[in-house]
């Protein structure tokens, strides 16, 4: 009558094991920085720092643009871009998080803000909100396109910093759509009230 053992764990398996624990071990004050992390983490952080810059900036102008729209009929948008200046605010702040999980200080010095940052602030006479809805536009795409690049370049030597980023992304796609459904929205009622050309 054979009794039951329990399997022995595989040479193989204990090696890996005492060589995780082994890494994690080395360099005990990085944190969640681990040697199994292949970025390299000051360009990460210079990145990221750019990308908070752009942020910081985006949601500024995003604020300024929600006070220009002052007419009763145009509350929504008003109340639109004040909502897309609190979440660049937020996705600023996810950024300037892990730049210091990374060991790295977030940059909000303002006088380096408008250097770093991809997208330039613009502002508008009042009423005009199709120069507004464009500006914004502009500013979620480079935004769009900048992160998509990053997500590119980190790959998968910084899983957790690539997650955060594509989380960013999937905001600002979101915010594009919206401001480009927008824009159209503007330019039909600019084109209804044009006044009809005189025939010859």
């Amino acid at each position: 009558m054979s009794s039951s053992r329990e399997r022995p764990t595989s040479t193989a398996s204990t090696l890996r094991m005492r060589e995780v624990r082994d890494r994690a071990l080395f360099d005990l004050d990085d944190g969640p920085v681990t040697p199994s992390n292949r970025a390299e983490l000051t360009a990460v952080a210079h990145l990221l720092n750019m990308l908070l810059a752009s942020l910081v900036v985006s949601s500024l102008q995003y604020e300024q643009h929600a006070l220009l729209v002052r007419a009763p009929s145009r509350r929504p948008v008003a109340e639109f871009l004040r909502a897309c200046a609190d979440r660049d605010q937020v996705s600023g702040r996810l950024l300037a998080t892990r730049i210091g999980q990374l060991g790295f200080v977030a940059e909000y010095d303002p006088q380096h803000l408008t250097a770093w940052s991809r997208v330039a602030f613009q502002t508008f006479p009042d009423g005009d909100l199709a120069g507004v809805v464009r500006q914004n536009l502009l500013g979620a795409r480079i935004l769009i396109q900048t992160l998509q690049e990053a997500i590119r370049w980190i790959g998968d030597d910084d899983p957790t910093t690539r997650r955060l980023l594509e989380r960013l992304l999937e905001e600002k796609e979101s915010q594009a759509d919206e401001l480009s459904a927008e824009g159209g929205r503007e330019g039909a009622a600019t084109g209804s009230r044009a006044a009809p050309r005189e025939r010859p």
